[in-house]
């Protein structure tokens, strides 16, 4: 198709080139690049304190495991994960894991390989959709974990090879030397802010003294989004339109005037 004809707009009969109009509105509306398009940063974080929009946590525990996941700070979804805990964590190995948050539905699914076979099988997935949030995007997200340093049942935990939309990040980890971390990660600049959104990584929980109970203090990991950007109602659409509209009557008329 000529790309002429993509940057115009129909009034009646009469076709209007808009080119830098018309460009920017298919950029308006275009829909999110794929996951592994868009280049991630490690940041500071917001200058001001946003509240937590959706999210994730893995934590270990003395007679099993929790992994839930969060709406607004809520937790909506409890350990739907490997509900029995059958197969168990395996202390020392690697247990890969995924969060995917698809933007244009509102869907949040959240996966723990507990059985390391390389695969997200039957109770090592759950999702939940929120049609109310497709098309939210986000400004930041936030990774945490944190471990147990002193005691009879201290621990660690490793999070490896961790990933935002095909962007490697590195490696964390949190122990007696960094008990408690926080890193916050935003798009490149410049850049799109977090569309869909895909964290992929390996998660090992490591005892460092004791009987490996966990009781009490536990090792855990939590990944949020913050900085929601609010999705614009059907009528904000309708009047960009409609400017998209009145500006191309405007042009019309005006070109009109000059050739009388």
């Amino acid at each position: 198709m000529n790309p002429f004809w993509i940057c115009c707009i129909r009034i009646g009969s009469n076709v209007i080139s808009l080119r830098h109009l018309a460009c920017l509105a298919a950029g308006v509306f275009s829909l999110a690049p794929a996951p592994g398009s868009a280049t991630v940063i490690l940041s500071s974080g917001p200058v001001s304190p946003l509240p937590s929009e959706l999210g994730a946590r893995a934590r270990w525990g003395g007679t099993g495991f929790e992994a839930v996941m969060l709406d607004a700070g809520n937790q909506v979804v409890g350990t739907t994960l490997n509900p029995v805990g059958s197969p168990v964590w395996q202390l020392g190995q690697p247990h890969a894991f995924r969060l995917f948050w698809d933007w244009t539905v509102g869907t949040l699914t959240w996966q723990i390989d507990f059985n390391r076979d390389n695969s997200f099988g039957a109770g090592e997935t759950a999702s939940f959709t929120r049609p109310a949030r497709a098309g939210t995007t986000f400004d930041y997200i936030l990774l945490t974990a944190d471990s147990r340093t002193a005691g009879a049942n201290s621990n660690a935990i490793d999070i490896n090879n961790f990933r935002i939309n095909g962007t490697n990040l590195g490696n964390f980890t949190a122990d007696s030397l960094s008990p408690n971390i926080g890193q916050w990660f935003e798009p490149a600049t410049p850049g799109p802010r977090f569309r869909s959104i895909e964290i992929l990584g390996d998660m090992v929980y490591r005892n460092t003294g004791g009987n490996g109970a966990f009781q009490g203090e536990r090792p855990r990991m939590q990944l949020q989004f913050f900085g929601a950007e609010p999705v614009p109602e059907p009528a904000s659409w309708v009047m960009l339109v409609a400017g998209f509209g009145a500006v191309g009557a405007a042009l019309r008329r005006r070109r009109t005037v000059t050739a009388a």
